[in-house]
């Protein structure tokens, strides 16, 4: 059978796949962030093999992948990614230093138009704008403790807006 079909039937923990595949250097961070989405009642949903879907009132906020996912991801043996889902015309304002929000400003990705996925996308964070979004915007991979306390205000401040969103 192959890992996907036995991912499948399993449903792991991504608790489990993080003790597993994740180097030492780097799994005390990503429990830390598998520990954070709970806490907020955002239980990572499996996805397909070696990754896990993070969603808030049906919208998914982002995926947390281990290696051994798809190889496209690039991700290296004993690493991780939290790659975030983009919602086009939307408007973040994250409570973090200038410094960390630079972090976020220098990683966002472009549309290059490699698949058939949703039309490039327009974001706003912090007052300045991106045009032409890949709809995975923001990789981050193998997060240190920094980064890891700005994408937790970033993912605070997609689900407010999401949250307002839905009360309109």
């Amino acid at each position: 059978m192959s890992e996907y079909r036995d991912q499948k039937a399993a449903r792991p923990k991504v608790e489990d796949v993080i003790l597993d595949l994740v180097k030492e250097e780097h799994r005390e961070t990503a429990l830390d962030f598998v520990g954070y989405i709970r806490a907020d009642k955002m239980a990572p949903a499996w996805a397909s093999t070696n990754s896990w879907k993070v969603s808030y009132k049906g919208q998914c906020l982002c995926y947390l992948r281990t290696a051994g996912t798809a190889r496209y991801h690039n991700l290296d043996d004993g690493s991780w990614h939290i790659n975030f889902a983009v919602y086009s015309d939307n408007v973040y304002e994250i409570s973090v230093s200038d410094e960390a929000v630079k972090m976020i400003w220098d990683n966002v990705r472009y549309c290059t138009n490699c698949s058939n996925c949703i039309p490039a996308n327009h974001l706003t964070i912090n007052g300045k704008e991106f045009d032409k979004v890949c709809h995975q915007w923001l990789v981050i991979k193998n997060p240190d403790a920094d980064q890891l306390n700005c994408i937790k205000k970033l993912l605070e401040a997609v689900r407010f807006t999401i949250l307002k969103k839905d009360k309109e």
